[in-house]
């Protein structure tokens, strides 16, 4: 053979003219398996001037087909042994040769995919549809890929792209029906997904046997309960959202592949009916199929890491079968990138973060893990306390992005950047201030009088600080110092209706003109006004339940000095027969308290916050917040006492006595929020600005005792009481509010770590004891740094 394409090549270079003898010299190459030189004879023989051109370039495409056989055959091999990056390049070598055929390209973007590489396997898929706009296959796979990379307005196209291609059967259109169903499953698409289920409730199935029917109905429902739950997530992956099934055969014109579901593929495939239940997040399916996959192929390496996969979500018995399998593996690979990764999530799940933390960096080590392993070692650093490494780790993870090494899409870039932000935060100021509109008129005090509070505004200013030392995976430690005051108060008016007797409980109208009736008071404002406090509160981890206690240290005068008033009619009474009475007298009993006056609270908070931070894979979502508090602050502080005579204006004009004794106050309290909206983000780009119109349903309880001791009357000695605030009460409310948020201070690393929150709502009341508190106009506004 040699000799006679020798021969057949000189008499050809003698009379190019006769096409005959160029395809003699190239068979004769093509028969000793010579393809790579009998490819390159044609082109040669094409450049020379044969008249045969396409017979020959219908050989080069033949025999391109023929050399990609032996790197397309070594690809599937590679994906057998989950050498993916080397099955990418013999697939890479296979379209080189033959570009033409649909199945080396699938081939390459399998190899791609299961490698990670998502932008590339994108890419494949583009380079396939440029060589045949009508690749079904192609599309439907970039389709994925673009869904797997959040890209879902895309996804969607391609989807709807290829339901719109007449030529496929009626089974065709169900498979990308159903594959887009799964893609608006991922993204969190309901409707979407309703929309594309309906066709399929009415397909009448026309040629499908029982059992396919059974599966398909079956495939129908599971996604309709899948879509009933279905929320965005932050990222996907091969097992949460698992790739098509590829059904390949043989024909007489290539091979041919088509794309199925992975819950449809036939019944003889245990180990894709194991990832799709996992993918719907039915472990216990998973594990049971897994497990029958791996006696059908007890020595297939995929299966058995399926299985250790599906027990690792299991329950505690089940982690320890996977944790031992992993060990076990690792005993024979002890430089498997993915099995040390897998262990690594199996530990960090268990609670223990060093660990994890080690396989992640063997893993890296051996060159072999996925770019986002260094992600995965910044959040076990964090989980470790070591809030410092996972700050450093996360930013070099932005660096690795910006250089093309790791790719982040714009939500998880966004993630990362928030992260940053947390878990770099080591102190922070809040400051706030609370307005509280003026109420209608009611009345109190038995009926006696009716009061009408004015407009207030209260404010609170508070430092906190996290020693790194002290912070884990299990809490959170902040030591706070906080000042709260009223900064206005417009007062409220006060109106006598009529007088009680305490000693006979007999009542009297006053008959004074109303302008005489009418009186008004102010609480102290401002400086005089404030209370400090000192204290720290700890976060339990990730469970919303933190718990604290401070001092609290009455600062202003104007918290150190007030009435007293008893809350007793006896007490009442003898004060009025056996003191004031017998000497003509109208007194007022006052309490100053000494400059180091304070008290003490505690307070265990439970609290929840869904979808309240900014996201940038939508506009617009739901959210959700509350909190509850219940708590007890006791003060018991050295008081002076003064009994005051009034002249007939109210105004003190005399000390009648002055006393040493003691105010004892304390106050069981309890208060619940829940707030549910929406937030709309406006603008493509922009993640600064957010409105949350919501509904807030507020509600309280409290048990208020004050009692003082030792006051001295005149005539009647030294005394002891409870006062008038002594009392229980709630309050119920909810009403339609607005929320405006600015968020700033971001930069290339950290996503914004500064917020400006306004928010006003109107309540009114619906049940409780003094619905006076739950009604009426609340605003806010809070600058937190």
């Amino acid at each position: 053979m040699a000799e006679a394409a020798d021969k057949a090549e000189q008499a050809f270079r003698q009379q190019p003219q006769q096409g005959a003898w160029a395809v003699l010299w190239v068979a004769a190459l093509e028969a000793r398996q010579q393809f790579e030189q009998a490819e390159a004879a044609a082109a040669a023989a094409i450049q020379l001037g044969a008249p045969n051109v396409a017979d020959l370039q219908a050989k080069r495409v033949a025999l391109g087909r023929q050399r990609a056989v032996k790197p397309a055959q070594q690809g599937y091999q590679a994906l057998i042994e989950q050498d993916f990056a080397t099955a990418a390049g013999y697939a890479r070598q296979a379209v080189a040769y033959a570009p033409d055929v649909a199945s080396h390209r699938l081939l390459l973007m399998t190899a791609q995919l299961l490698d990670e590489q998502l932008p590339a396997a994108e890419a494949t898929a583009d380079a396939a549809l440029d060589n045949d706009s009508e690749d079904t296959v192609a599309l439907v796979m970039r389709a994925y890929l673009r869904q797997r990379q959040l890209h879902s307005a895309q996804a969607n196209a391609d989807f709807d792209a290829a339901l719109r291609q007449d030529w496929l059967d009626p089974q065709q259109q169900r498979n990308v029906r159903l594959l887009a169903v799964d893609a608006a499953i991922a993204a969190g698409d309901r409707a979407r997904g309703a929309r594309l289920l309906q066709p399929l409730h009415a397909d009448p199935l026309a040629g499908a046997d029982e059992t396919a029917r059974e599966q398909f109905g079956q495939a129908i429902a599971q996604r309709e309960k899948a879509l009933r739950s279905a929320r965005p997530a932050p990222s996907l992956t091969l097992a949460t959202y698992p790739a098509p099934f590829q059904q390949c055969r043989d024909t007489p014109y290539g091979t041919q592949c088509e794309l199925t579901p992975a819950d449809l593929q036939g019944s003889g495939s245990a180990a894709q009916r194991a990832y799709a239940a996992y993918g719907r997040r039915d472990y216990q399916e998973a594990i049971r199929e897994a497990q029958h996959a791996l006696q059908d192929n007890p020595d297939n390496g995929s299966v058995q890491n399926l299985l250790t996969t599906v027990l690792a979500a299991g329950d505690r018995a089940q982690r320890a079968q996977a944790r031992q399998r992993l060990d076990s593996a690792l005993g024979q690979r002890p430089t498997d990138a993915g099995l040390l990764m897998q262990r690594g999530y199996l530990q960090q799940r268990a609670g223990q973060p060093a660990q994890a933390l080690e396989d992640f960096r063997a893993a890296e080590a051996t060159g072999k893990a996925p770019p986002s392993v260094v992600l995965d070692q910044a959040y076990a650093s964090a989980a470790n306390g070591d809030n410092a490494q996972a700050v450093a780790l996360l930013r070099s993870a932005i660096d690795r992005a910006d250089q093309g090494a790791l790719p982040l899409d714009q939500a998880q870039r966004y993630t990362t950047r928030s992260s940053i932000a947390n878990l770099g935060r080591a102190w922070g100021i809040t400051a706030a201030a609370g307005y509280r509109g003026a109420r209608q008129a009611a009345s109190n005090l038995g009926g006696t009088a009716i009061s009408t509070p004015g407009d207030s505004v209260f404010s609170t200013l508070e430092a906190f600080w996290r020693p790194a030392a002290l912070n884990n995976r299990h809490g959170t430690l902040e030591a706070y110092a906080r000042a709260a005051n009223t900064l206005y108060d417009a007062g409220g008016t006060f109106e006598s209706v009529r007088a009680v007797d305490p000693c006979t409980g007999a009542a009297t109208e006053d008959a004074r003109a109303r302008a005489e009736r009418l009186s008004r008071s102010r609480s102290s404002a401002g400086w005089p006004s404030t209370v400090g406090a000192f204290g720290v509160r700890y976060a339990f981890g990730r469970t919303g339940l933190s718990a604290g206690i401070e001092r609290r240290q009455f600062l202003g005068s104007g918290t150190r000095s007030g009435g007293v008033y008893p809350d007793a009619a006896a007490i009442q009474c003898r004060i009025q027969r056996d003191s004031n009475q017998p000497q003509q007298l109208n007194t007022l009993a006052r309490y100053r308290l000494d400059g180091n006056a304070g008290g003490w609270l505690s307070y265990l908070t439970y609290g929840f916050y869904h979808g309240t931070g900014v996201r940038t894979d939508v506009n617009q979502w739901w959210t959700l917040s509350g909190y509850a508090q219940a708590g007890y602050s006791w003060d018991d502080n050295r008081a002076r006492f003064s009994v005051d005579r009034l002249d007939a204006s109210g105004a003190a004009v005399e000390t009648l006595r002055d006393s040493d004794g003691r105010l004892h106050r304390t106050q069981a309290f309890a208060a619940a929020e829940l707030r549910a909206g929406r937030s709309y983000r406006f603008g493509a780009e922009q993640t600064r600005w957010v409105l949350n119109p919501y509904l807030v349903v507020a509600t309280d309880w409290l048990d208020q005792r004050s009692r003082v001791s030792g006051i001295d009357y005149p005539l009647i000695g030294e005394q002891a009481f409870a006062l008038s605030d002594t009392q229980r009460s709630w309050s119920l409310g909810a009403g339609p509010g607005l929320g405006v948020r600015y968020w700033f201070r971001e930069d290339r690393y950290n996503a914004a770590r500064s917020s400006l929150d306004l928010s006003v709502q109107y309540r009114f009341a619906f049940g409780g004891g003094d619905p006076q508190r739950a009604k009426g106009l609340f605003a806010t506004a809070t600058l937190t740094y």
